[in-house]
């Protein structure tokens, strides 16, 4: 089958002041076996030469926008999007050459609206792991399954992104009719998340996952995620990012679905908490995060803080 025969991918690659490492994510799109793919980076603001290197790839577009932070430079990439199917790479990760070719038949042989592929991720010990088998959020519902692709039932795919998202921007490739919105910039960290959510949440979406790891994922200090400190991965993505989605979809939550929620952003409350009062004598902002946890849910704050007192 010729490349034009084939539904195009388009790959949005947002980035800032990654100079150095831009030149490998780029050579890992356009190394892919999958024909049919349009490639756009997004510099979003960069300051160093990233424009010079992306330049130097043929064939590959280039667009610049002040920098707006990774959802709005994704989002620019959606506007010039003109594929079947979307994927987002980010500019510190590399695919494996197979990437867009395993996902897109995963997508069109059990027609689904995404699917996330597994990748090859360093521990903080230094190993280098399976990671669908040390998230534990993944096991109850890879227990007793062995089959790749693994396609979700809705009630699965709803509960599972409604407790965390297992599958980071590298790692998926969704078809361009599922889009609900374009990735959300009110998210300070887990754009990619409430992308998900928007679909799951809008119709019975059908979702799948591929354990073989086809990508690997690089952890430094400039990650949105891995370079934050425990204390900001606790107030930006655990209960600001949270209390951003309560907002967003209660008006499509059981009240199950809302207390998972509302879980999540006391708990990740009450550990912000004692670590700002105990480690950082953060005090002001202690009482400020006390405060609107208990507003939050009076109750299961009330409940969440005795538990947590009795340990």
């Amino acid at each position: 089958m010729e490349a034009h025969d084939k539904a195009l991918v388009t790959v949005i690659i947002p980035t800032y002041n990654r100079a150095a490492l831009i030149g490998r994510a780029v050579e890992s799109a356009l190394g892919q076996t999958y024909p049919n793919k349009q490639i756009i980076v997004v510099d979003d603001g960069s300051t160093d030469q990233t424009a010079t290197i992306v330049k130097g790839y043929p064939g590959v577009e280039y667009l610049y926008r002040p920098n707006g932070g990774q959802a709005a430079a994704r989002s620019t990439g959606l506007d010039a999007a003109r594929g079947v199917y979307i994927a987002s790479l980010d500019s510190d990760d590399v695919w494996e050459s197979v990437f867009l070719e395993k996902c897109v038949a995963t997508l069109e042989n059990l027609d689904l609206d995404f699917v996330f592929v597994n990748w090859y991720q360093q521990m903080p010990d230094g190993r280098i792991a399976d990671y669908f088998s040390e998230f534990r959020f993944l096991q109850p519902y890879l227990a007793g399954r062995s089959e790749s692709p693994m396609v979700f039932t809705y009630p699965e795919l709803r509960r599972l992104y409604l407790e965390c998202c297992p599958s980071p921007s590298s790692s998926v490739v969704i078809r361009r009719q599922a889009f609900v919105s374009p990735w959300n910039d009110r998210m300070h960290v887990a754009d990619d998340w409430c992308l998900l959510l928007d679909i799951v949440l809008s119709k019975q979406a059908r979702g799948a996952l591929i354990r073989e790891k086809l990508w690997h994922k690089t952890v430094n200090d400039d990650n949105i995620y891995d370079g934050r400190d425990n204390y900001e991965v606790l107030k930006l993505m655990y209960i600001e990012d949270t209390r951003e989605m309560l907002r967003r979809y209660a008006d499509r939550l059981t009240k199950e679905e809302i207390r998972v929620l509302e879980v999540r952003c006391i708990d990740n409350t009450l550990k912000l908490v004692k670590l700002s009062f105990l480690i950082r004598g953060r005090y002001g902002e202690s009482g400020r995060q006390l405060l609107r946890g208990f507003w939050l849910n009076p109750v299961l704050f009330m409940q969440l803080g005795w538990k947590k007192m009795v340990k």
